[in-house]
């Protein structure tokens, strides 16, 4: 019956003290209902007070438990019985003439249930409920208390409050077990949350250095390890940025592997390549940590000079060159040497933008390749009416 019951209408779980107080009442009213049987037998009581025995000691606890499940606060409730089982059984108490020590008895057996869930506030009240029962029978038939009691009542009593404490004591230790296997269970799931949250940090870490290497490998060229254009994208904005800021030059050198279709018609596709990655370990090894080094497309390459002087950006410009020129480089059992041209645009001078000043490198680049290529040209003035290759 109790599995029915383990849940109120509203689909909360029911506190486990309010079942356990269940199982108390039913059994301990039981019991109450043969003690006041017995102190009833023999004065001719009517069958309006054996109704009322048999509503009071066995329909009672499941209809006040019935309103505990329903309530929206059935713990709240529970006390509220409790309090109202301290009334009724003062006024059974006082009606059936019980003697002052089984009355005793009740009030004691009443007032450690609650007190043992609620402590003094909770025996206080249990003791006000008790004795306002007692009193309103007082008032309305006037009490008699009997100081004796014959053999049947006081074994009757007596068994009663034994077998009254073992079932408090049983809904205690059952208790005691529940919270045991709680705590322990709290403890295992603490334990398994724990694992939990350092797998997670694990998996996160991992999820993070795979994200990172997904993002290198985003903004990487394949063949060579250089950024490529995408990343160029994010980045430059930031590096004009921080040089507007800052109030100092920046230097964009657009370069181009002279004739490289040549290099492919005549060496093959795999020797053009190994002349690319031969450049862009050049440009790797002789930049700058700030630098930024980009391949740009196809055999075009594209680098942002922060912070430099045009002196210093031209000679560097011209070692890159001037290396390159003589660097040998051994691909498909033959031996290659190329040239470059270079061309060399001056932020904020010759322009403000990326577009503008990527615009006008490639003005300077294209200016380098009609004067015979493997040179350093810098962007000027009467180079803007030439019209850029497309970038």
């Amino acid at each position: 019956m109790l599995s029915s019951l383990i849940s109120n209408h509203h689909g909360q779980a029911i506190n486990p003290f309010v079942i356990a107080n269940y199982r108390v009442r039913t059994g301990s009213f039981m019991m109450a209902f043969v003690i006041f049987a017995a102190q009833w037998w023999g004065k001719q009581a009517g069958l309006l007070v054996w109704g009322l025995m048999v509503l009071q000691f066995f329909v009672y606890p499941h209809l006040i438990f019935w309103r505990a499940r329903r309530a929206s606060h059935p713990l709240d409730a529970e006390f509220k019985n409790l309090l109202l089982d301290a009334f009724v059984l003062g006024l059974w108490c006082a009606g059936a003439g019980l003697p002052l020590w089984v009355t005793f008895a009740f009030f004691s057996a009443t007032l450690m249930n609650v007190a043992f869930y609620r402590n003094l506030i909770g025996a206080l009240q249990v003791t006000l409920f008790f004795v306002g029962g007692v009193l309103l029978w007082d008032f309305v038939f006037h009490l008699q208390f009997a100081l004796a009691t014959d053999a049947l009542t006081t074994g009757l009593s007596i068994a009663g409050l034994l077998v009254y404490m073992l079932i408090v004591s049983s809904a205690a230790y059952k208790r005691s077990i529940h919270l045991r296997h709680t705590r322990r269970e709290l403890r295992q799931s603490e334990h398994a949350l724990t694992l939990a949250n350092a797998n997670l940090q694990v998996q996160l870490e991992v999820n993070q250095k795979l994200q990172a290497q997904l993002t290198e490998q985003a903004n990487r060229d394949p063949l060579t390890g250089l950024y490529n254009r995408r990343y160029l994208d994010s980045t430059m904005p930031r590096e004009l940025a921080h040089s507007k800021r800052d109030g100092q030059a920046m230097w964009l050198m657009l370069i181009d592997i002279d004739h490289f279709k040549s290099i492919n018609d005549k060496y093959g596709h795999q020797a053009g390549d190994e002349v690319i990655k031969g450049l862009a370990h050049l440009l790797h090894d002789k930049a700058r940590a700030e630098d930024v080094v980009c391949r740009f497309g196809g055999e075009e390459f594209l680098l942002l000079l922060p912070n430099m002087p045009q002196a210093v950006a031209l000679t560097r410009a011209e070692e890159w060159r001037q290396t390159f020129a003589d660097s040998v480089i051994s691909a498909a059992g033959q031996q290659i040497q190329a040239t470059l041209s270079i061309g060399m645009a001056d932020y904020p001078l010759h322009g403000s933008t990326q577009e503008e000043l990527i615009g006008n490198a490639d003005r300077a680049l294209y200016r380098a390749k009609s004067q015979g290529r493997n040179c350093v040209v810098v962007y000027s003035a009467d180079m803007l009416q030439t019209r850029p290759e497309t970038f």
